[in-house]
């Protein structure tokens, strides 16, 4: 977890660079608070158990510094669940359920961090299996943005590099025989 080129730092030094920015005045906004809706759903939250939009919201909103979340929104209905929120009890907007999480929970399983990165043969890894699992759960925009990548699965080298530098124990290269099978491509 403390290796590659990005998200790199500790928990610690995250917060820190969050305290940082709320000390200097500087608003962070987030944006896929729903991690592209896995964890409204327990079969593909990293907590074994689906949390809803307003916990997620709240979760991101707790973060110092942090002014603004910017979930995405496919229509009136999505933008009339997020806009409870405002309405919500303290109750509703308990995330303490992630509280039950630990590293040890997300082995095998791509998180999207890039630690695995550099890939020899150019392959945005964390972005393949981003759209990969979205497209599984029924994101039909994901499948085409796949579809549109300079470089997909098909072009993997097997070469386990990005296997060896994973934190999270991913088989990368199994994966990526997965994804291609999933998109033909």
């Amino acid at each position: 977890m403390h290796r590659g080129e990005y998200a790199n730092g500790t928990n610690n030094e995250r917060m820190d660079l969050y305290r940082r920015c709320e000390k200097e005045g500087v608003g962070i906004s987030v944006m896929k608070p729903f991690s592209g809706g896995q964890l409204l759903e327990d079969r593909t939250s990293p907590f074994g158990k689906k949390l809803t939009r307003i916990q997620c919201i709240q979760y991101a909103l707790d973060k110092p510094g942090v002014l603004t979340v910017l979930p995405g929104i496919r229509g009136k209905e999505d933008l009339l669940e997020i806009l409870k929120y405002v309405t919500a009890s303290e109750e509703e907007k308990d995330y303490s359920i992630i509280g039950n999480f630990t590293p040890i929970d997300a082995k095998g399983k791509c998180v999207y961090c890039n630690h695995c990165m550099p890939c020899p043969a150019g392959l945005d890894i964390g972005l393949i299996n981003k759209y990969y699992d979205l497209a599984r759960l029924g994101d039909n925009l994901a499948k085409d943005h796949y579809m549109n990548l300079e470089k997909t699965a098909k072009d993997c080298i097997t070469c386990g590099h990005c296997n060896m530098r994973c934190p999270f124990k991913v088989n990368q290269v199994d994966r990526m025989k997965e994804i291609k099978e999933y998109f033909g491509k």
